[in-house]
């Protein structure tokens, strides 16, 4: 039912030009395990644990177990490999600077009650998007040229038309994204405000896209702690985001035995090949609140429990597209049709993360080593989408609700001193796909509003760790290797259902990812 209200919706009204893809709000909301050697090498598990500077962004309770004042930096680099069947396999690198922080400490002299009290600030880089990926669909079943045509039925073609008298981007109310395909051959107007695209029954033809993704998001937090009796640890801590995203996408089709008409329907497309470049850039800031608290219930045994709200972002967008269309005509004309949108466009939008909870278990092993659980549990069918002013897009929001479930992760750490200054680490994490097994199974429509209608499903992304630390005197130096994999399934443009029975299924890439990264800490306590 949810499918069929919103081909409805999107029938019977023209596409929000200013919202975004519904997937995006997802996809920024998705955090790596990323922050010191020591954290990413036991896997992030450090609810229980504490005492480590990017620990403080996951709870923040962890400043409580702080006895002296604390100073350290990371950085490092990551590989990405992106493959997919028929496709061009994709590697890039970048250096990455993922953690730097400070935590004061300040003994009461209390031997009882709050024996000390710390303040810290850290700076976390959650997630790095620069990656690249490449697709292709060998023997098309169906074509974006269709996806055009459902979502532009209804509208007049005199609205899509651009002329020196008239231009339906500013005068009208249409689609960007149905005016460029109109304008670009890629949709032939019909009788009754119908439409045909290029792909008919007796079409083949292939599709290929490449997607570049850039940017990151940065977490700023300012922390207060205590330590009570030295068996319960507090903490709250205020997370500023900055998040800087843009993805640029390349989709071309190759469609032979096509059914378009040009100039003016006296001559038939026998053919195209067609290249739709769309550009989305996000940039803006967000604020969220963290508690937790830490026990250590004995000598040996600690519990963690923390609670993350949601991450409110002020976003600004900006949003671009053109479109390269080489035709043949009547089987012996060749005709060349470049069009592009007048100007970039620029709006701001509200968005709301996820709730998180967390909560861990660690057991010292004496003074030799240390194992750690933690398990979080990611609210993503909490996700809202709004405009500027505070009201909400109803067709995302019930999309979350409808689509996604709650998304789970599991992690695991461990770490071993050889001697006084030398440990090993180990870690494991798996984070769980949130979404719903009707919108895997392609059985769910995906709110793609604007003119970047593509989008990702990912599946379990697993983590794979292990590091070694070195300490003298008041320094320490950690190094660390993370290898991470997650398979995904990437699309063009969203299925569609209607309830007359007409039912648009594209073609998908499935993608391989992997990832190696490397990271080195230094830190000194004082």
């Amino acid at each position: 039912m949810m499918k069929k209200i919103v081909a409805i919706i999107i029938a019977l009204t023209p596409l929000i030009l200013t919202a975004q893809n519904a997937m995006d709000v997802y996809h920024l909301s998705s955090t790596q395990i990323k922050g010191t050697s020591r954290y990413v090498s036991m896997g992030g598990a450090f609810c229980a644990l504490g005492g480590d500077i990017s620990a403080l962004s996951q709870n923040p309770a962890g400043i409580g177990v702080y006895r002296n004042s604390e100073f350290s930096f990371s950085l490092g680099g990551q590989w990405n490999h992106n493959a997919s069947a028929g496709a061009e396999t994709s590697k890039n690198g970048v250096f990455t600077f993922d953690n730097v922080g400070i935590v004061g400490s300040f003994n009461t002299r209390n031997f009882k009650g709050l024996i000390s009290y710390n303040i810290g600030v850290t700076y976390n880089r959650n997630n790095s998007f620069n990656r690249r990926y490449n697709g292709a669909v060998g023997n098309l079943g169906s074509s974006f040229t269709n996806y055009l045509e459902l979502v532009t039925t209804g509208i007049s073609s005199s609205n899509l038309t651009v002329t020196n008298e008239f231009d339906a981007y500013y005068k009208t109310n249409s689609p960007w994204l149905s005016i460029l395909g109109y304008q670009s051959y890629l949709i032939s107007p019909q009788p009754d405000n119908k439409y045909n695209g290029l792909f008919r029954g007796n079409s083949y033809g292939s599709s290929y896209t490449t997607i570049r993704e850039d940017g990151r998001n940065d977490e700023y937090t300012i922390n207060f702690g205590g330590n009570i009796n030295d068996r319960i640890y507090f903490g709250a801590a205020l997370g500023i985001k900055d998040l800087s995203f843009s993805r640029r996408v390349d989709y071309g089709e190759d469609i032979y035995n096509t059914a378009g008409k040009y100039n003016d329907g006296t001559q038939d497309i026998t053919s195209s090949q067609y290249l739709l470049s769309t550009f989305y850039h996000v940039r803006g800031t967000g604020f969220n609140g963290k508690f937790g608290l830490i026990v250590r219930a004995a000598d040996f045994l600690r519990f963690g429990a923390t609670i993350h709200t949601p991450t409110y972002y002020t976003v600004d967008q900006t949003m671009n597209a053109a479109i390269d269309n080489l035709l043949v005509l009547d089987n012996k004309v060749n005709k060349s049709v470049s069009q592009q949108v007048p100007s970039v466009v620029v709006n701001t939008v509200r968005m709301q993360t996820p709730w998180n909870f967390q909560v861990g278990a660690a057991y010292i092993i004496g003074k030799k080593g240390i194992l750690s659980l933690d398990y979080q549990y990611t609210a993503y069918n909490s996700m809202k989408m709004k405009e500027s002013n505070g009201d909400e897009y109803p067709i995302e929001n019930a999309f979350y609700k409808a689509q996604f479930k709650a998304g789970s992760t599991v992690k695991v750490g461990a770490e071993y001193r050889i001697t006084k200054s030398v440990s090993l680490r180990a870690g494991y994490a798996i984070q769980l796909s949130p979404l719903k097994t009707e919108l895997k199974d392609v059985n769910a429509e995906v709110p793609t509003a604007g003119m970047q209608t593509s989008y990702l499903l990912p599946g379990n992304a697993s983590y794979y760790s292990c590091g070694i630390g070195y300490k003298f005197a008041s320094f320490y130096f950690d190094a660390s290797y993370q290898h991470f994999y997650q398979k995904a399934d990437m699309f063009a443009f969203s299925p569609l259902f209607y309830p007359n029975g007409t039912t648009l299924i594209p073609g998908s890439s499935k993608i391989e990812s992997k990832q190696n990264a490397i990271n080195f800490t230094v830190g000194m306590r004082f």
